[in-house]
């Protein structure tokens, strides 16, 4: 089982299987930072596998001080928890799971959304701008470990 972050106030947790099967989707936006340390313990504990790819991100031009404080705030919470549960952490940049898993953004979330969907329809109506991410990530990691391309 793969654990799938997307960092920040509008990312998001996600958890597959082996077989690619969503177990666990999180929404961070509009959460708590307790509420997210408590997603993440849900997350890690599905995660028996011991992996988490998470994002690889850093400050956006244009997003201000406070909005960097904030982000740099979720990040550490989240990469903290993530270690905390006793899960490696690999880190992978945006361009390289995006492009793993066809969909490079530009930052459009949308994309990622509608290419999320299409890999799991039978979810799509949970699907949101910030899990779809989460998910595409999980599904990035899971195959790098199948050694699936």
């Amino acid at each position: 089982m793969i654990l799938g972050i997307d960092p920040g106030t509008k990312g998001g947790l996600a958890v597959l299987n082996s077989a690619g099967q969503p177990l666990f989707l999180y929404d961070l936006e509009d959460c708590t930072l307790k509420e997210a340390e408590q997603a993440v313990k849900e997350a890690a504990r599905l995660a028996w596998y011991g992996v988490c790819y998470l994002e690889k991100v850093g400050y956006i031009k244009g997003d201000g001080g406070k909005g960097a404080f904030t982000f740099g705030k979720v990040y550490g919470l989240l990469y903290g928890a993530v270690l905390a549960h006793k899960l490696e952490v690999i880190d992978v940049f945006p361009q390289r799971w995006q492009g793993a898993m066809q969909c490079l953004t530009g930052g459009v979330k949308r994309v990622s959304r509608l290419r999320a969907k299409s890999l799991w329809p039978s979810i799509s109506k949970n699907i949101t701008d910030n899990t779809a991410d989460a998910l595409l990530i999980a599904e990035y990691g899971r195959r790098q470990i199948l050694g699936l391309r």
